[in-house]
């Protein structure tokens, strides 16, 4: 169960989490530490833990691998670091590359849980689509492990980003140095941000909250723009279009008419002409 927190704790706005010695930066935390992590509402599904009231969205681990869980699609391992409590690690796997039948199929299917298998488990895929190199990691290898914090099933568990094998016990002495420094030093007392500093992180939020809404203004309105100039285009190719169109008829027409249909119009004007001089009263043509 979490330890109780010790009052007061000030939890600060998201915007000041720039100014956190731990929110950015790989938190050197032991497996009991990640399992006490506290969620906070309004941050949920962004995991997002807060040791006290510091948020932690990165950690580091290091310890020794106890069980190594291999599944189509996902690799589990699961690390001991004498913390009083073991956290599993986590990380995608590529999908297999499709081979051709041939005729040692048979067999090569039978031994597909031997040694033959052993390069198909080498890479990782993490949460952050990054490649991991898992070669060499098996049961009783000492690892120093980075990675997310993520739940499954109510159950705390390392989203794994990175893995590299401690070798020499030198090494190992000194990532459980850093451990305690850090814990010492950041971990055992809470995080505080001065007034001044909390306005000068409101400020700088709200001038990136400015910019981002102007930026987000500038490509609406270049998108609009856009799409008026393909409007206006479309419609004078529209208009073109039928202007050609009606031009087309009227040629078609014309041609259909052919030689009878331009003698007919010259027999109707010669018939209207006597018609008129007809109606023209005899003076007039006397005088003529």
């Amino acid at each position: 169960m979490p330890n109780p927190l010790p009052a007061p704790l000030t939890f600060y706005p998201a915007y000041c989490f720039s100014l956190s010695p731990t929110h950015n930066t790989w938190a050197r935390l032991t497996a009991a530490d990640v399992h006490a992590l506290r969620e906070r509402t309004g941050f949920e599904g962004q995991n997002l833990f807060f040791h006290l009231n510091h948020p932690i969205k990165w950690i580091r681990l290091v310890g020794v691998i106890v069980a190594v869980d291999l599944y189509p699609t996902r690799w589990i391992a699961l690390l001991d670091d004498s913390s009083g409590a073991t956290i599993e690690i986590t990380c995608g796997r590529p999908a297999p590359t499709p081979t051709a039948p041939n005729a040692n199929s048979t067999s090569l299917a039978e031994g597909s849980a031997g040694l033959g298998r052993l390069d198909a488990f080498d890479k990782g895929v993490t949460a952050t689509g990054r490649d991991v190199d898992l070669s060499g990691v098996d049961i009783g290898s000492v690892v120093k492990v980075k990675g997310g914090v993520g739940l499954f099933r109510e159950v705390r568990q390392m989203l794994l980003e990175r893995i590299s094998i401690i070798r020499t016990t030198n090494e190992e002495a000194a990532a459980w140095a850093e451990n305690t420094a850090f814990r010492k030093e950041i971990l055992s007392q809470p995080w505080v941000v001065s007034e001044e500093e909390e306005k000068r992180a409101r400020r700088k939020a709200e001038g990136l909250d400015r910019e981002k809404q102007a930026r987000k203004e500038r490509k609406k309105r270049k998108l609009r723009e856009e799409y008026d100039g393909k409007r206006a285009v479309a419609e004078k190719e529209k208009r073109r279009a039928e202007r050609k169109r009606r031009e087309e008829g009227q040629g078609r027409r014309e041609g259909e008419a052919g030689p009878l249909g331009r003698q007919a119009d010259g027999e109707h004007r010669k018939r209207r002409r006597d018609v008129e001089k007809a109606r023209r009263p005899k003076s007039e043509d006397s005088g003529a």
